[in-house]
Formats: C-alpha cells, structure tokens, sequence
C-alpha cells in the first residue's frame, strides 16, 4: 500500500475517470495541470477495484507514494459514501478512498467533470457552431452541455458577471422522454416493449440501435447493423432504415435539448459532446432535422435565438476533475 506524505504547499494530485467500461487514471503537476503523458487505462478484467487501479497506477508510474490529493469523476450521481458507477460493476467507497489516501478524495459526477473542463479559462475546447451565434464561453450567462455517447449526459454551466463559474451535475438523461414528436409515435411503444421510456433510451448508442431495430420491424427491412456506428455508416452510404433511424434519432435529440434550454434557463447557449454527436455532426445541422429545438409554446422566438455548437476537449473528465479539485 502506498502512504502519502506529498508536500502541502504542493498541488500534485492523482485524477481518475470510472466509467462504464474503464477507469483511467492520470498525474497532475505540482501546480494542478492534468499531465496527459501520464495517463493510464484500466478495464474491469485488469483490476475490479478502484482501490486495486489506483495501487496499480501508483507501482507502474514508478510513485513511492500517491499523493493525497485526488479527484474521481464517476458515471453517475456522487451521493453517499458508496456510489455504484452505472451501468457497471465497480463502486467507489469514500471511506475506503479517504483511508487508503489518509485524505478525503473529491467524487464529482464525470459529465460535471466534462463540463468543468470545457468552461475553464485557457480550455483548449473546439468549438464548431451549428446554428444561432458563435457561442462565447466566456461571456457571462447560462448553458447546457449535454453529451450523447453510451449515455447521455447533460450539466448546467453558469458564468456570473464578474466570471466567476459554477456547475450544476443534473441525471436529466434518466428522466422520461417527454414525446410530442408525430414521426417518433411508432418507434416509441418498441423502445422499451411499451414501457415508459427515457430519454437514454433514444438518445444514446443502445438508443440509436434501439431506434433503428424498430425503424427494421416498421419497414419491414433487413438489419445491416448490430451497433451504433454500423448504423451511422449505413446512413452516410443511404441505406434507407438507417438513414430513417439516424434522421429520428436527431430530431429526438434537438428536441430534448429545446426542453433542457426551458427546463434550465440555458438561454445563452447549447454544447453538444459525446462520440454519436461527433460522428453525426454533418447531420445534426441539418435545418430540416434540428428544427425541433423550436419547443411549440410561448418561447419559441427566444429559443430560435439560442447559439448551438459542437465542442470536443481531449481528456475532458480528467482535466475537469484536476480542475474541479483546485478549485476546493
């Protein structure tokens, strides 16, 4: 085991990303920066503990101690002293942490990670605006980052006048998709048997899969694909069920973003992340797809008017975490 005795003055720190299918691990300097060099990658077969990564990380990056700074972002809420990452089989104990390190560690959701990394000053974020105005992140205002990959993710960015920022972790992608779409009433009953749906269950990688198994059944086609990025490559080539799948698929995610934009305020802007919303960036900008984003209601002028972007940021978790952990 290792015991820290890192100097006080210093900011080195161990970062650490628990996701579905790995957890990742990385050094800070001694002034709080993420250290990418460093990373480290562990799945669930190579170590089935967190505690077991973190010894691992300390013995193979040659450490005589870890420090007993750390920053953990997990896929999920960080509530309680046991939090179980979702969707797989690690857990991490804060207990067990705090006395493994001598130190109480920070545990922060990993999409609030996300979204930390993307607002702080100096963030070397990729912005790419798809429609409204260039969206400026500096600039005082709310907005909503919300990330499509194996899940969905979505936080709250807030930047105050005199630049001060906060964010707000939010599970809005485990709430029930609110359906008033007319072209998503008979994919909906298949999602989930006829269950109440989330709006995970539509918009994320098993969502897109699910929308194009139902898409197959409605048309009655033949299924090309058994994953979300066969389906994205059937699409680009114009198969016509997955072609369906996809373009269903971006109206259900444009207007759950218009829903996030009423539901928090996020008037001054909409980041859109995650691996699926890369690999379609040529199609969410599509005007014919995105235009549910324009909610039916009283606001529809103000949300034609909210700036909407693409944003990548290598590492984000990790950086975020780093980030989140200074700022203590």
């Amino acid at each position: 085991m290792y015991l820290t005795e890192d100097p006080i003055d210093s900011k080195l720190a161990v970062i650490a990303d628990v996701g579905r299918r790995a957890v990742r691990l990385c050094l800070t300097d001694d002034h709080g920066r993420l250290r990418p060099e460093t990373l480290r990658s562990y799945e669930p077969h190579e170590q089935s503990t967190i505690s077991g990564a973190l010894s691992a990380f300390g013995s193979e990056s040659d450490l005589p101690i870890l420090p007993r700074r750390c920053a953990i972002a997990v896929s999920g809420p960080a509530v309680g002293d046991i939090i179980a990452v979702t969707n797989s089989r690690w857990f991490v104990s804060r207990a067990g942490l705090s006395a493994m390190l001598q130190a109480p560690p920070l545990i922060l959701n990993d999409f609030a990670a996300k979204a930390w990394a993307i607002s702080a000053a100096g963030s070397e974020s990729q912005l790419e605006t798809v429609a409204g105005a260039q969206l400026d992140l500096t600039a005082s205002g709310t907005r909503c980052l919300i990330g499509v990959g194996s899940g969905l993710g979505v936080a709250v960015i807030q930047r105050d006048s005199r630049g001060h920022c906060s964010v707000l972790p939010t599970e809005a992608g485990h709430c029930h998709f609110a359906g008033d779409l007319p072209e998503l009433k008979e994919v909906l009953p298949r999602v989930k048997a006829g269950g109440p749906v989330a709006a995970e269950d539509l918009i994320s990688e098993r969502g897109l899969l699910a929308i194009y198994k139902a898409v197959v059944d409605l048309d009655a086609g033949i299924a090309r694909a058994i994953d979300a990025a066969g389906i994205i490559r059937l699409a680009v080539a114009n198969d016509a069920c997955a072609r369906r799948a996809v373009d269903l698929f971006c109206r259900a995610l444009w207007y759950f973003a218009g829903n996030m934009v009423l539901a928090y305020g996020a008037w001054d802007g909409v980041l859109l992340t995650g691996s699926i919303a890369d690999s379609l960036r040529g199609l969410i900008r599509l005007p014919e797809l995105s235009a549910d984003f324009i909610v039916a209601g009283p606001y529809q002028r103000q949300l034609r008017d909210v700036p909407r972007a693409l944003v990548t940021l290598q590492h984000a978790e990790l950086h975020g975490a780093a980030r989140a952990l200074l700022l203590q």
